[in-house]
């Protein structure tokens, strides 16, 4: 009898480490990741587009990436005991979506999706939870913050964005139309910079 049990012990046990293991393998990262990222010339960019009459620029889907990257640089502990250690980010459709990877309590790494809803709240670009994902499984939303991108503060100050639109994998940054003083600050800062 007491052998019945300890053999009946045994193998439950071997099942719990046997789901333990398996949980831990389906919630490990799937892609390896960085926080790795280049600048992205927003100011250059926005001086071009002023120099060529013009109230929009295009940030790609790199560009996008770079900025996440930066964004998540700044602060990479996403909560107490959950670090972000990777991530990368693309547009699907209207959505952007974050692919990271986590650290849970400085010994799990888990890989998930989360999907965002892109939109403009002066000075930032604000990308606001619109579903999470771990490997096809569906998320609580409310689990997961926002981001804020402080995308406005990255230009000068003189030029403040009007809005941000996605077209065909990228998204379009329009500008408030600048008054010709404005201009005139802008063309005289360039100046400077090039004498300097």
């Amino acid at each position: 009898m007491l052998k019945k049990i300890g053999i009946t012990l045994i193998v439950l046990l071997a099942l719990v480490v046997a789901a333990g293991f398996g949980a831990v393998m389906y919630v490990k990262p799937t892609e390896r990741l960085d926080l790795r990222f280049n600048e992205v010339p927003l100011l250059e960019r926005a001086l071009t587009m002023i120099k060529n009459l013009k109230t929009s620029f295009v940030l790609s889907e790199a560009d996008i990436d770079n900025i996440g990257k930066a964004a998540i640089r700044l602060k990479p502990e996403y909560q107490p005991g959950v670090l972000i250690t990777g991530a990368r980010f693309n547009l699907e459709g209207e959505r952007l979506v974050a692919h990271l990877n986590l650290k849970l309590r400085d010994r799990l790494p888990v890989g998930i999706a989360i999907y965002y809803k892109l939109e403009w709240n002066e000075p930032n670009l604000v990308a606001k939870v619109d579903e999470a994902k771990l490997r096809g499984i569906s998320l609580s939303k409310g689990y997961f913050d926002d981001i804020v991108i402080p995308l406005g503060s990255q230009l000068p100050e003189l030029l403040h964005i009007k809005g941000i639109e996605i077209d065909k994998g990228n998204v379009v940054v329009s500008i408030r139309k600048p008054t010709l003083r404005e201009l005139r600050v802008l063309i005289e800062q360039k100046v400077k910079r090039q004498a300097g």
